[in-house]
């Protein structure tokens, strides 16, 4: 007898059932091809036998106990050898997400003798997807676990929030090109979702992600790392186009404690904001380590704090005929800790312009300095804003911090942290993603 024999298989039928314990496999149409070889020097069972060939499936239904619903494949086309699966087509559906998943797997052979992580890059086609329902299925994959963290994650329904935070997979680089006409996330629904997504060996990538909100369109760059469940990374490039700053504000309510004005303004705008920071295990940044820039602008904005907007207007002499509507505003901002420093920009209302420059931390105190550097007034004012959102201090004798026709530059400091982040996340892949 040869000492590696090998067996030609080629199988087809109409309609096939199996069951392994209490898990259960059923195929209306199933047709395989293939050859394999037994290869004795391995000592796991699952080594000793290399096959390559391919598989056609048609209207298949897999039951597994460890999973709360079955997985649906109305048709997968694959060629498969020991390193590597090739999917020309399948269609696949898990409870409420259906895709379509073409491209490849490899070191398949190798990632089971544990020589290497196994690695895939996929396009990712779907008309509905439920993100947590994706995520609960593949939290913790590869980490290593407390029985505590297990039984508490055994326990959690695979379309509910995940007890603790979402830890990405180890041991796997992923990268799926996606294409989505619709996702939920809990209550929340965006659509028309491409760009990039990576789980790469404990990091989870977002390149370049764009997508659609009832707010807003908007578009993603991200990094977020899980080294602990305490202690987790988050990188962003967000930015927003369109958003109406209502819809936003309900949205992303933090999101008013980077830039509290937001409050004071109804109507569409451009927001863009790059941030990093630590996480404990319920997601709330850790101060410390909060560094970030944002930018703002738009036009026709209302002005909504009548009170505040009325004392302004009075110290500044405003015409009586000045609107509560700002016509062009544009502004940027940096993150460090718990302060936000507010670069000087320019905001324009009727025949006035006015440079608006200062201070704010998270506790809602701020001091501000608006000086009017063009108006119809032969006079130049200024006014000094501190205290807090219900206890405002006005001083109307301020002195003016900036020249007549002023015109603030921009510092580009959202560029900067672009720059940053993008260069942050290609050095963690180079670093993490390694052969072993």
């Amino acid at each position: 007898a040869p000492q590696e024999p090998e067996i030609q298989l080629a199988f087809a039928s109409n309609q096939l059932t199996s069951t392994f314990g209490n898990n259960k496999a059923e195929f209306e149409a199933i047709n395989i091809k293939g050859d394999v070889v037994n290869d004795k020097s391995q000592e796991d069972i699952f080594l000793q036998w290399l096959a390559k060939g391919f598989i056609d499936v048609e209207q298949g239904k897999i039951s597994l106990t460890s999973l709360p619903y079955p997985v649906e494949i109305p048709s997968i086309q694959m060629d498969f050898e020991p390193e590597v699966f090739s999917i020309q087509e399948s269609r696949i559906k898990l409870d409420k997400s259906d895709f379509n998943l073409s491209g490849s797997l490899h070191n398949i052979l190798s990632y089971f003798r544990g020589d290497s992580i196994l690695k895939g890059r996929f396009k990712f086609v779907s008309d509905s997807t439920n993100v947590l329902q994706l995520m609960t299925l593949t939290n913790g994959i590869g980490n290593e676990e407390t029985e505590e963290e297990t039984a508490s994650k055994d326990e959690t329904p695979a379309d509910s929030a995940f007890a603790g935070p979402y830890m990405v997979p180890k041991g796997i680089d992923i990268l799926l090109q996606t294409d989505v006409y619709k996702a939920t996330y809990g209550k929340d629904t965006i659509s028309d979702i491409k760009g990039e997504v990576r789980l790469s060996n404990g990091i989870l990538i977002l390149d370049r992600l764009t997508f659609s909100t009832p707010a807003a369109r908007m578009q993603l760059t991200a990094m977020y790392k899980t080294p602990r469940r305490n202690h987790l990374f988050l990188g962003m490039d967000y930015h927003m186009l369109d958003v109406e700053i209502e819809e936003l504000l309900t949205m992303i309510p933090d999101i008013d404690t980077l830039m509290p004005m937001l409050r004071s303004f109804r109507g569409k705008a451009e927001l863009h904001v790059a941030v990093e920071t630590y996480l404990d295990s319920l997601y709330n940044p850790k101060k410390s380590t909060l560094r970030g820039a944002s930018s703002l602008s738009g036009t026709n904005l209302v002005l909504l704090d009548g009170e505040t907007f009325s004392e302004i207007a009075k110290t500044l002499k405003f015409n009586k005929k000045t609107e509560n509507r700002v016509d062009t505003l544009s502004a940027e901002f940096t993150l460090f800790r718990d302060e936000i420093d507010v670069y000087p920009f320019l905001i324009v209302m009727d025949k006035y312009k006015a440079v608006v420059g200062g201070r704010h931390n998270f506790d809602l105190t701020f001091n501000y300095n608006i000086s009017v550097v063009d108006s119809p007034l032969p006079v130049k004012l200024a006014i000094d804003i501190k205290g807090t959102p219900n206890e405002l201090k006005y001083n109307p004798l301020a002195k003016s911090l900036y020249p007549e026709f002023y015109r603030p530059r921009r510092k580009d400091v959202v560029l900067n942290k672009q720059l940053e982040l993008r260069n942050m996340i290609r050095e963690s892949l180079t670093k993490n993603v390694i052969e072993r």
